[in-house]
């Protein structure tokens, strides 16, 4: 059991590997990364952040957030992370499931000890 609860923050670690710091403007799927004025919030998008297929941008609302200005337009500068389907976790979530089946399995049923349990009813 102590390997699944070193196991679990490992699965669940990668949901928040995909953070990153910018500018995101309504209308444009990248995420302004490069800051040309420091202390203001003018954005451009060299270099540019996209989410992977099939994921999209979403602010982090437990950590400070203000305007910035990208492409021309008003946008809102903050910590994204990627949100992504859940389809594309199946295997993960199979694979832990299988783990946690067998191990309760194995716990259940030692090799060996029950080994011919209907030919000692017939003596």
């Amino acid at each position: 059991m102590k390997k699944l609860c070193l196991i679990i923050p490992i699965l669940l670690s990668h949901f928040s590997s995909f953070a990153d710091y910018g500018c995101l403007v309504p209308g444009y799927s990248e995420l302004l990364i490069y800051q040309t004025n420091p202390p203001g919030g003018v954005f451009s998008n060299s270099p540019n952040s996209q989410p992977d297929v099939g994921c999209e941008w979403v602010l982090d609302t437990s950590k400070p957030y203000l305007g910035c200005v990208g492409h021309a337009k008003a946008g809102i500068k903050g910590t994204y992370y990627q949100q992504c389907p859940i389809d594309d976790y199946i295997p993960t979530f199979f694979i832990f499931t299988a783990g946690i089946a067998f191990l309760h399995l194995k716990r259940r049923l030692p090799a060996g000890k029950h080994e011919d349990i209907h030919n000692h009813g017939s003596l």
